[in-house]
């Protein structure tokens, strides 16, 4: 659009007024020209996210609901209603000042309060971060994987950020995000298990904003905690909009014959590892000082349900409708590995006593979790860890997936229990891998007093378990099988407009209708696990507590790829020849490189930078330049 243009549509921009329109390489640059009138913007068949920098940090301001309007400072992003459209989207820079955007039942009406502004074109779902840093996988299959990440960040991820639009008024806001976008069916945000998804993917992300974002929801988890009436610092299952908090929630069984708590200590453990991985993200020595006590009160709540040999009485952990009172092992294994983390983060703050005390206890539970029934967790007769043991001191066993894999996974299993685990999840691969990924694989063995009273809700695939069977896949180089879930997820959300629903083929043993996809629509869950998996786990990419960035690539095909993201800031490339990283900051970095998992299978390579060419390992560490490369060459 040149400046005798600029009253004509282009896709979903249909009009700007007062403004000189000029182009500067593919970008058009919006200059006033009535200067005590502001720049309108018009756009139609759209929605919009606003980008303001407000108290010292980054807000999304998502705009869809009709005479909603946001105001904002830095930019505004729109973009068609349909995340397969043919038009683009438009990302509108502002140089200074700010603007309203108000959603009409056609689009968006915008008003620019600056002298000028620029527009750009980018994809439907745009392949960057909301300040425009570019993602790219040039690998085979990489055009779908690309295409899913950036629609379920920017259809779902950010639009359910709602602190300052929809829950700008209720009672906790900050740090306030929706589990669906669906909010006819919920509107409540879940502190106890949904947090953790939300901030495994936004952490995956690593924008400033996602960071500021994570931060002010383990904020949101410490204030619910902090205001617990009974002084217990309990994590809520939920608190809705009017600022009801759910703090105690019982289920019945199908029979009315047992009865559990709903996650009485899920989120006390889960808000431990969320820390540690804020921390690693943003290394702030000093947040962590300031809500360490924070911790150590959700650990106290920890132990108050802990007994005397190191087993966690935790009810219900991850499941809404499965009856588990009593002691669950992957509730024992999560416990044990927070406790662990806990542990490090008081020996980062130099509390000596406390990381101790962590420490010790961590070790316990690890030794209750692998110990044989009927004190542990373990069934030496079956040769695989049962899924729970309820107050009666009967064992409970479908064959459960995170029950067998976390042992293994955080590294707790002996080589025995290892190797076992190893062959239940191959001899069940077909139940397991329906669809990424199935809580248990005998899930018709479930009876009417394991069931809770809404029904066999949870006996089915969910997003929340997929993770930890990716992060176990992880842990065993199973590369092939982490792509195959990868692409699984991404060919069912492209189905949909890169929707997901909350439970998944559950036409298969139970609620057989016709239908795979069950529960709350346009869910949270599988969006956010899908960027968790796909950068932490599939392209290896995190941060760590010791290094700028983490490289341990699961490749299965040659390749390059692109995060111009800063906080990962790189370049890799994977060949016959060997692998590559270039530094594309502005600052030097250390990394730490692990190319185990790649088809080398070398015992050494060449690592070859601008500081010299040595002999390594497969494991490696070392910091580059700015815009600097290094080589690993294999060595036969």
């Amino acid at each position: 659009m040149n400046e005798s243009q600029s009253g004509a549509a282009n896709g979903i921009l249909q009009l700007i007024e007062n403004a000189k329109v000029s182009r500067t390489g593919t970008d058009l640059l919006l200059t006033q020209k009535d200067i005590h009138t502001p720049i309108q913007i018009v756009f139609t068949r759209c929605q919009g996210l606003g980008v303001q920098y407000d108290q010292n940090q980054w807000w999304a301001l998502p705009i869809s609901a009709t005479s909603a309007q946001v105001h904002a400072n830095r930019a505004l992003w729109i973009l068609p209603l349909d995340a397969t459209s043919t038009n683009h989207s438009w990302h509108l820079v502002l140089h200074g000042g700010d603007l309203d955007a108000k959603q009409t039942e056609a689009g968006l009406t915008i008003t620019l309060h600056a002298e000028s502004a620029t527009l750009s074109e980018s994809e439907a779902r745009p392949h960057s971060d909301p300040f425009g840093h570019r993602f790219s996988l040039d690998i085979p299959g990489g055009a779908k994987l690309e295409e899913a990440l950036a629609a379920f960040y920017w259809g779902t991820m950010l639009p359910s950020v709602v602190e300052k639009t929809m829950a700008a008024n209720f009672s906790y806001s900050s740090g306030y995000v929706l589990s669906t976008l669906n909010v006819n069916s919920y509107a409540g945000s879940y502190p106890s298990v949904d947090h953790e998804f939300q901030i495994k993917g936004r952490i995956a992300l690593g924008s400033e904003l996602d960071l500021d974002i994570v931060k002010r929801m383990i904020g949101l988890q410490f204030k619910l905690m902090n205001d617990d009436p009974e002084k217990l610092y309990r994590m809520p299952t939920s608190v809705q909009p009017d600022g009801r908090r759910e703090y105690h929630v019982r289920r019945n069984s199908e029979d009315n014959h047992q009865n559990a708590a709903m996650f009485p200590v899920t989120g006390n453990i889960e808000v431990i590892e969320e820390s540690w991985r804020y921390y690693e993200a943003r290394k702030n020595l000093a947040w962590l000082r300031s809500d360490i006590v924070n911790l150590e009160h959700s650990a106290q709540w920890v132990l108050t349900n802990t007994d005397q040999y190191g087993r966690v009485w935790s009810d219900v952990y991850y499941e809404d409708q499965v009856i588990k009172d009593g002691r669950v092992t992957q509730a024992q294994a999560f416990a044990a590995h927070a406790f662990s983390l806990l542990a490090d983060m008081e020996t980062l703050l130099g509390r000596r006593d406390e990381a101790s005390l962590y420490s010790a206890t961590s070790k316990k539970m690890a030794t209750a979790l692998i110990a044989p029934l009927p004190m542990g967790y373990w069934n030496p007769a079956s040769q695989r860890f049962i899924d729970w043991v309820d107050r009666n001191g009967e064992a409970h066993d479908h064959l459960h997936l995170l029950a067998n894999e976390l042992p293994v996974t955080f590294g707790y299993a002996t080589p025995d229990q290892t190797a076992a685990v190893r062959h239940l999840i191959k001899d069940n691969a077909d139940q397991f891998e329906r669809f990424p990924s199935f809580v248990a694989a005998d899930i018709a063995g479930y009876d009417k007093s394991e069931i809770g009273d809404g029904g066999p809700y949870d006996l089915c695939a969910a997003g929340r378990y997929w993770y930890w069977d990716a992060a176990f896949r992880t842990s065993q180089s199973q590369s092939g099988i982490l792509l195959d879930q990868l692409n699984k997820v991404a060919a069912e959300a492209a189905k949909n407009s890169y929707f997901m629903s909350e439970r998944y083929d559950m036409d298969h043993v139970y609620y057989v209708d016709g239908k795979d996809a069950h529960g709350a629509e346009k869910y949270y869950e599988y969006p956010n696990v899908f960027a968790a998996v796909l950068i932490d786990k599939f392209l290896g990419l995190t941060v760590p507590a010791d290094a700028d960035l983490a490289v341990a690539p699961h490749l299965t095909s040659y390749g390059s790829v692109d995060f111009e993201i800063p906080e990962y800031a790189i370049r890799y490339s994977y060949s016959k020849n060997g692998f590559a990283i270039k530094n594309l900051s502005d600052k030097p970095r250390r990394y730490k490189v692990d190319l185990s998992a790649l088809a080398f299978h070398a015992a050494h390579y060449q690592l070859t930078s601008s500081s010299g060419s040595k002999l390594v390992t497969a494991h490696s560490t070392l910091t580059l330049p700015p815009q600097q490369e290094a080589h690993w060459t294999p060595v036969q």
